[in-house]
């Protein structure tokens, strides 16, 4: 079995909350008891205290070196990593004799157990893991699972209380933050909240709120229950607290700041002058000798001049207009680049927060809200905050043509955000730029190339970079992408990578996926087959002597088909006669696969039975197709 055990530890208490689940691989014979699980965990702990690395890397499934278990294992035996630039002292001690033992099947139990922080000079506080043991073949009990999110934010909030008990305000802070927090202080009696302050130039600029300010409600695109504004150097009012967001000084142009309200937008300058209306939807930066961007509003668009006027309506093509866009079409962040640090108002939150322009969270390629490393505070840990931020061009703009008419333009962008400290050591998505050269409008889709069951995912190996669009009609496109998977199929190899195939509609100025299902091959739902579903490149994965190897790209096997064939089935439901394709589903499903129906046959759709014969006729040569067809074997 493929023994790559899921761990879970998150420790983005702001941005980054994400549900838990397990998945476990092989087939396990043996069972478990309580008193092996108490007796597993005792030892374990014991390793813990003696804070021997090695042996406790043996009881997790994976026996390779993994940066999710070296954390945790870090963690727990509260030794500092090379990286960090200082020790603080307190006990963490696992009390396993409490833990809450529950049996999920004979060979699969969790184990909740409770965590105490303490030191001589803090009040105690009080945590929790969830671990997931599973017996193997050789009757040996692993960790396949630690759900730790709860644990590393819990440590996290300790240690910056233990830090601050060992340092003094000076030498966590910098003065200009300490003059902030003192400044802010004061402004409370005429604003709700002092939210943030950006140092600039030797100068403090201070966001401020009215109403009820809440973090979630800003990432939403939802009415807000505040209102924010800005308050100058001299503690005057640069910008009204009447904007559901502030972006960064300088952040698009020189000493000019974006806001939004009731999703428009405009530009201020630092003497609180209006110097573009906030009535545009949307506002590009180009790179022109004449103009300084292009405003949309509606279907209109116009020039905004080097000299901050605006032109009449202009005749403007977002195909033509998305070449000149300001900024490149590959870029890496390290910082916020308008040359500010944004502070949270907060001894707790320690980021540096970047508000980038809107088009670029418009375009998909960076979120609303990102958090850098913050250079004025130290011997603090920093929560989902980013030591790099990449974003790579992988395909420019193509041309998509749909019945010989070219209509549509595709650019396609791989985006990697590396953690200081998070789950894992960095995160991929992809976005996919639409441009309607019929309806003069542009589209941002993220794209999902990570199915992986496993929290953190692959990185692509490299050996397949599948990217195609195919526009099926005016509105439904066709999305073919390389993707990351953990797959097991029936003869316990895995899918680690694949081309997978998204249908998005295009409508009301949005896009968004035309099929929901929870099949892998989702095609096999609503399209016909042909070979262009099946063709394609296919990294697969298999332990052998105990060490993971992997398949360079290649054609789709055989194992692969037969399982396309059987998810159909297991879509509804159906109970196999063969209990490892049960095994498989419900490992791949989870919750979604209730193995129950003896038969589906008035279940399938006729789309449902001609791709079953479609895959039998591949799998075993049919010159004609078979009028029945029953599940494989």
């Amino acid at each position: 079995m493929k023994t790559k055990p899921i761990l879970v530890i998150a420790v983005a208490v702001v941005i980054l909350a994400v549900g838990g689940y397990f998945l476990f691989k092989g087939k396990p014979r043996l069972s478990t008891s309580s008193n092996e699980i108490s007796n597993f965990l005792k030892a374990f702990k014991a390793q813990v205290i003696k804070g021997n690395r090695d042996s406790l890397m043996s009881y997790f499934a994976d026996k390779q070196t993994s940066e999710p278990i070296n954390k945790l294992i870090t963690t727990l035996i509260n030794k500092q990593q090379k990286s960090d630039e200082e020790d603080v002292s307190f006990n963490i001690e696992l009390n396993v004799e409490q833990a809450e033992i529950t049996q999920i099947n004979p060979q699969l139990a969790t184990a909740v157990v409770p965590v105490t922080f303490s030191e001589q000079h803090l009040d105690t506080r009080h945590s929790g893991i969830t671990f997931t043991i599973q017996k193997n073949e050789q009757n040996k009990l692993s960790i396949y699972q630690a759900d730790a999110r709860n644990f590393m934010n819990d440590y996290i909030a300790y240690r910056n209380t233990a830090w601050a008990k060992k340092y003094t305000d000076k030498e966590i802070y910098s003065p200009e933050t300490l003059k902030a927090f003192l400044d802010a202080g004061n402004l409370f009696a005429k604003y709700d909240s002092v939210i943030w302050f950006t140092h600039l130039k030797k100068q403090t600029y201070f966001y401020v709120v009215k109403g009820k300010w809440d973090y979630y409600n800003l990432m939403k695109d939802t009415a807000k229950t505040y209102k924010m504004g800005l308050i100058g150097p001299d503690y005057k009012e640069v910008i009204p607290a009447e904007y559901d967001l502030i972006h960064n000084i300088s952040g698009t142009f020189p000493d000019l700041i974006e806001v939004e309200k009731d999703r428009k937008r405009g530009f201020y300058d630092l003497s609180g002058k209006v110097v573009i209306p906030v009535e545009y939807d949307q506002i590009f930066p180009v790179n022109d000798t004449e103009n300084l961007a292009a405003l949309r509003k509606g279907d209109e668009y116009f020039w905004l001049k080097n000299d901050y006027s605006v032109s009449e309506k202009a005749e403007i093509k977002i195909s033509e207009l998305f070449s000149k866009l300001k900024q490149p079409n590959s870029f890496t962040l390290t910082k916020s680049p308008a040359g500010d640090i944004t502070e949270f108002n907060s001894r707790e939150q320690h980021g540096s927060i970047y508000l980038p322009p809107s088009y670029l969270v418009d375009l998909g390629l960076i979120r609303k809200v990102h958090e850098f490393k913050n250079p004025l505070r130290k011997h603090v840990d920093f929560v989902a905050t980013s030591s790099q931020y990449m974003v790579k061009a992988k395909a420019l703009p193509v041309k998509v043509s749909a019945e010989n008419n070219s209509w549509l333009q595709t650019a396609y962008y791989s985006i990697r955000d590396y953690f200081i400290g998070g789950r894992a050591e960095f995160y991929d998505t992809n976005n996919i730029i639409l441009i309607d050269d019929k309806s003069n409008k542009i589209y941002s889709y993220e794209i999902n190339t990570d199915i992986n069951t496993e929290e953190g995912g692959n990185e692509i190996s490299g050996s397949c970079n599948e990217y195609n669009i195919n526009a099926i009609s005016d509105s439904l496109l066709e999305v073919k992408v390389t993707t990351t998977a953990n797959i097991e199929l029936y003869n316990h190899t895995f899918i680690d990578e694949l081309p997978v195939f998204h249908f998005l509609k295009l409508g009301n100025g949005k896009v968004k996926e035309a099929i929901k299902t929870k099949r892998v091959f989702a095609f096999t739902k609503y399209q016909k087959m042909d070979d262009h579903f099946i063709n394609g490149c296919y990294v697969y994965g298999k332990v052998v002597d105990e060490k993971y190897k992997t398949s360079g790209g290649g054609p789709i096997s055989s194992e692969t088909l037969r399982y396309m064939k059987n998810e159909i089935y297991a879509d509804y439901n159906y109970k196999f006669k063969d209990k490892r394709w049960t095994d498989v589903f419900t490992q791949q499903f989870y919750d979604q696969y209730k193995p129950e129906n003896a038969s589906v046959q008035d279940s399938l759709t006729e789309i449902d039975k001609y791709n079953i014969q479609w895959i039998d006729q591949k799998l075993k040569g049919l010159p004609v197709i078979a009028p029945k067809v029953l599940a494989a074997k």
